[in-house]
């Protein structure tokens, strides 16, 4: 007969097992949901680098203006365009493949106040500025050389900046001879950003620097020599040749010779008291009448011709002595090409 203590002997052997069993249970069911985190972590990961890894779906962005048909500039001219102008150049002044093959990938541009291109990993940025910078948001700048040019650049985790000089003129006077290169990453770190912001400037250079043209001699008040210029459009032409061209429909309209022109680098002319004057972003007109088809403005002040659909965008301005309006309808047609 079995006594008490093989009772607790059997029980003992029977209990040990189900406390071992019901640990290894809850173990494994902890691995098992730790490792489901893991996993699913790792999923979300990959679905959001996936997600921000590539071009935008919308493009130009709201701010951006696609690429259209530009003239190109030569010699030192580029560094005297329009902002607008001068993005649609950098834009496009090396072929699409060429974007491709520094940045690394397919690539997307826009004209703005820069030209701006992305790819699905880098935000890349060009434009003409006035001077070489003097500390950026990524600290004190470096000296260097890019192109045989002097040049500053700064680099950190998020990118580089790189600004090279392309043409020695006072930042007063009006030009933009500095050439500006931003490259930072859209999702990670850009170990490779100093190389291609330097391989971007140096192709961008040749681009758009063919032999051509100086710069003519700047004033301290802006005046430039004049230079007898060919009739035509002033679209996206260089400050300095918007001026010429303004000399010479003035002194078609007024019927007087352009030797004593006054042009300065700013897009205008004085001619006999009368000063004709472009403007790439002019305060808004409040239109009165039309001049060769155009929205105008007339009052005390003068003449206000809109060029364009926006009323804070291009115009052309006329003041001084005589029929204003009646110059206005002789000299806007060919300066618009028509």
């Amino acid at each position: 007969m079995a006594t008490p203590n093989d009772y607790r002997a059997i029980a003992r052997k029977t209990d040990r097992p189900m406390w071992i069993w019901a640990g290894c249970a809850l173990i494994s069911v902890l691995l098992l949901f730790g490792a489901g985190i893991v996993v699913a972590i790792t999923l979300l990961n990959r679905d959001d680098t996936g997600s921000e890894a590539k071009l935008p779906e919308v493009w130009p962005t709201k701010s951006g203006q696609a690429l259209r048909p530009v003239v190109m500039p030569t010699g030192e001219m580029v560094a005297a365009l329009t902002d607008e102008t001068g993005a649609q150049v950098l834009c496009q002044v090396i072929p699409e493949q060429r974007w491709e093959e520094i940045l690394g990938g397919p690539t997307l541009r826009e004209a703005g106040g820069a030209c701006h291109a992305v790819t699905a990993k880098l935000d890349v940025s060009a434009q003409m500025i006035a001077a070489l910078p003097e500390d950026t948001s990524r600290g004190m700048p470096t000296r260097t050389t890019v192109a045989g040019k002097l040049a500053v650049i700064a680099t950190d985790k998020d990118g580089t900046s790189l600004s090279v000089e392309l043409v020695e003129v006072l930042p007063h006077h009006g030009a933009s001879p500095v050439l500006h290169v931003s490259v930072r990453g859209r999702t990670t770190e850009t170990p490779e950003a100093e190389g291609k912001a330097k391989a971007l400037a140096e192709a961008l250079i040749a681009g758009a620097t063919p032999p051509g043209p100086k710069l003519p001699k700047i004033g301290e008040d802006g005046e430039i020599p004049l230079e007898k210029t060919e009739p035509g459009p002033i679209k996206d032409r260089p400050l300095p040749v918007i001026s010429w061209l303004l000399c010479g429909e003035l002194g078609r309209a007024l019927g007087v010779p352009v030797d004593n022109a006054k042009p300065t680098f700013f897009a205008a002319c004085e001619l006999n008291g009368v000063t004709a004057d472009y403007s790439a972003l002019s305060s808004a007109v409040v239109p009165t009448t039309t001049i060769a088809g155009l929205p105008a403005q007339v009052d005390g002040r003068g003449v206000v011709v809109q060029l364009t659909d926006d009323p804070d965008g291009q115009t052309l301005k006329f003041k001084g002595s005589g029929d204003l309006p009646a110059l206005a309808e002789k000299m806007v047609p060919p300066l618009l090409g028509r």
